[in-house]
């Protein structure tokens, strides 16, 4: 689906002041942030197709995608397990085959009591998944948020052995553990009796973290909540008590927001109706105004927020909108708007074949063997924020309160100095009539003799693959291998230090990351001489048997009634069942050694 761009802005000058004020006159500034703010949410359901088939067969795109952050911030991206599916799920010590008999680390079954708008199935999972995150980190370094199910709040001995077990494997990096997943939902999901509520929680809450001190977990302090999204807010959550109550088990409180809902609850909403609300910076603020109650509470109370999960619309997002060029400068803005206001993470959700909104999609089983993965728009906005952040973790950021909706911009400061500006142009014109200067100055300091300019440009805010970050770009419908295509062009612009400015032209749409020195483009750019790739040649094949990578046709049709076998009820022991596929590698070593992965590892030049 296509929508039609809205009309351009009226009224708004070619010249557009973006005065940047010194540090010490700014009482607002943003925390310090990480890099790896912009991560990614991964449905339990869809995790073989995403990371690979098990800890020996990693997917090369997905670990591509990845790297190329790494490359940026200096370290991993975080990522989050869970979802939906996460609360229906239970652990098992073997692998799953599929029809020809490879292992599957998921399983899905659906029973006949189901409420939820996105028909979630019940989840089967193998140890092999933690063994497959440890090795994803034993590779690049990345951090875990992993969901725990709360279906069954009081028959949790599956979920504390998970607990141990992920907690052992992945060591300090995993971040947190989510116990439950959107609880206010329950209800209406038929997953709770209909007058469910947040004290029912609390209770049930409760039980849980009484047998996990009980239990052999090496840290108790490990869990993530409320994650409450729609029938209650975390303010209520809040004031009923929970940090008080709770607060000895978080470590992190976590958020779950999306902008709109593509679920059709309450009738559909037409995609061409909802895009305006995506094109301004309103949406940014609208968006941190929900949690400025929230936020120093959490803060009194020493615990970071994260918003685990969102995108631009929930139910897989809006077609015309969530896969095309409106959804990363949406998600920059909103990434860069809650950095601000001292969020630590913003997690963009990833979910089945059909989801507009995925910032990448392998290709379905039945064409595995030939075609390469399809690069979601809103991916080119991780890339963005990660290089609007930086690789110091000193970074902070600051919203400037322009005079326009339509042309947002933030400043960002390292130890007091200013060393980025985000621009935006939010309108889409190919006439050049909403084109702008944005014209930088700097206050109490004289502009340098030149500044560094990458762009993310597109033809249209509906256009969805002829988009390039610096030049680059991933290609179109199943022709991404992960890795970045095209040389990548950093525009060096003059600037006028007898007038204190430097004028940076601003395409519509466009968003732009101008660098205001030569040490803070190196600190985001990617290393010129030689970088870790993962080439999409695999050994990976058997005659007549495809590609052995999950097939997502067999997984959506595999029904049953949980699988046969013993699933864990209170052992961490390895069954000898998936041993033959393991090959862990112990993330604090760092090393490959023994990793016979799936695919061709390419160290070198890309």
């Amino acid at each position: 689906m296509v929508v039609s761009p809205p009309s351009p802005p009226t009224g708004l000058d070619a010249q557009f002041p973006i005065a940047i004020q010194p540090a010490a006159s700014l009482t607002n500034l943003s925390m310090p942030q990480k890099g790896n703010f912009l991560g990614f949410s991964v449905e339990l359901s869809v995790v073989g197709q995403i990371l690979g088939l098990n800890s020996s067969f990693l997917a090369p795109p997905f670990l591509n995608y990845i790297a190329n952050l790494k490359e940026r911030i200096g370290f991993g991206p975080s990522i989050r397990v869970g979802g939906n599916t996460q609360d229906q799920s239970t652990m098992y010590d073997y692998t799953f085959p599929d029809k020809y008999g490879h292992p599957q680390m998921v399983y899905k079954w659906y029973d006949t009591v189901n409420g939820n708008p996105t028909g979630t199935p019940n989840i089967n999972f193998a140890e092999e998944l933690i063994y497959t995150m440890g090795n994803i980190t034993g590779l690049l370094g990345t951090t875990w948020f992993f969901g725990l199910q709360f279906d069954q709040p009081y028959n949790d001995s599956n979920a504390l052995v998970v607990a141990e077990t992920i907690e052992t494997v992945l060591g300090d990096h995993l971040i947190s553990l989510q116990l439950g997943n959107e609880p206010d939902l329950y209800a209406s999901h038929l997953r709770r009796p209909s007058n469910y509520s947040i004290q029912d929680y609390f209770t049930e809450f409760q039980s849980y973290l009484g047998n996990l001190e009980a239990s052999p977990t090496p840290n108790k302090k490990i869990i993530l909540g409320p994650s409450v999204c729609c029938d209650w807010t975390t303010d209520q959550v809040f004031e009923a008590g929970y940090l008080s109550q709770f607060g000895n088990y978080l470590n992190v409180v976590g958020l779950m927001h999306y902008p709109n809902n593509n679920c059709a609850i309450g009738g559909a909403i037409a995609p061409q109706d909802a895009l305006d609300a995506y094109l301004t910076h309103q949406s940014a603020l609208t968006f941190a105004q929900l949690y400025s109650g929230v936020i120093p509470e959490a803060e009194a109370a020493g615990l970071p927020l994260v918003l685990l999960e969102t995108n631009t619309a929930s139910c897989g997002g809006f077609p015309g909108i969530s896969d095309a060029f409106t959804a990363p400068l949406w998600a920059i803005d909103n990434a860069l708007m809650l950095a601000s206001v001292n969020l630590t993470n913003m997690m963009l959700h990833i979910g089945g074949q059909s989801d507009s909104y995925n910032p990448f999609t392998p290709p379905p089983g039945n064409m595995s063997a030939y075609s390469q993965w399809t690069t979601g728009a809103i991916y080119y906005a991780t890339l963005a924020v990660a290089e609007a952040i930086g690789s110091s973790n000193l970074s902070q950021i600051i919203d400037m309160q322009t005079s326009s909706e339509f042309r947002p911009a933030y400043a960002i400061y390292e130890s007091g100095v200013p060393t980025r500006v985000a621009l935006f142009n939010y309108a889409s014109d190919d006439t050049g009539a909403s084109d702008y200067q944005a014209v930088v100055t700097l206050a109490g300091a004289t502009v340098p003799a030149e500044v560094y300019v990458r762009y993310l440009s597109a033809p249209s805010i509906a256009e969805k693959f002829n988009i390039t970050w610096a030049g680059q770009t991933m290609g179109g419908v199943f022709q991404s291998d992960g890795r970045l295509q095209g040389t990548q062009v950093t525009e060096t612009i003059e600037c006028d230090t007898t007038n204190n400015q430097c004028l940076i032209p601003m395409r519509a749409p466009s968003f732009a990351l101008v660098f205001l020195s030569q040490s803070a483009l190196t600190a985001s750019s990617p290393s010129t001489s030689s970088t870790l790739t993962f080439a999409t040649t695999s050994l990976t094949k058997k005659v007549g048997a495809g590609n052995i990578l999950v097939n997502p046709a067999v997984l959506a049709t595999m029904n049953g009634e949980g699988g046969p076998g013993t699933r864990y009820l209170g052992s961490t022991g390895k069954s000898n069942a998936s041993a033959g596929a393991r090959q862990f590698v112990i993330p604090a070593m760092g090393s490959l050694l023994g990793l016979a992965i799936g695919c061709v590892l390419a160290a070198g030049l890309r």
